[in-house]
């Protein structure tokens, strides 16, 4: 019997992961998904963190925090930014009269 390969099994994580994304049923629901990840590292990452350096507890916690926002906030661009423009230049009242120029 053949062992199981480690670059499999992330492979085979990655994929449920994606599908996890896909089977979401709105694009809110796909952004948190999307972004869980860097929580999940975040959460161990803070946990050794306060088993070692329990000073640093904050600082990495606010860190992963952050690269969350980053992370939802980049998804959001890619996924959203285009449509948003696109109503923004709709509703622009200087946009429609020409006053803002």
């Amino acid at each position: 019997m053949m062992g199981v390969r480690g670059s499999t099994l992330i492979g085979v994580a990655i994929l449920v992961w994606v599908a996890w994304i896909v089977l979401a049923t709105d694009s809110e629901a796909r952004i948190e998904r999307t972004c869980q990840p860097v929580l999940w590292f975040g959460n161990v990452a803070t946990s050794l963190t306060q088993l070692t350096f329990n000073e640093y507890q904050d600082s990495v916690q606010e860190s992963f925090e952050s690269a969350d926002y980053a992370c939802r906030f980049t998804v959001w661009r890619l996924l959203h930014e285009d449509a948003w423009i696109e109503s923004q230049q709709g509703t622009d009242p200087e946009a429609q009269t020409g006053e803002g120029e």
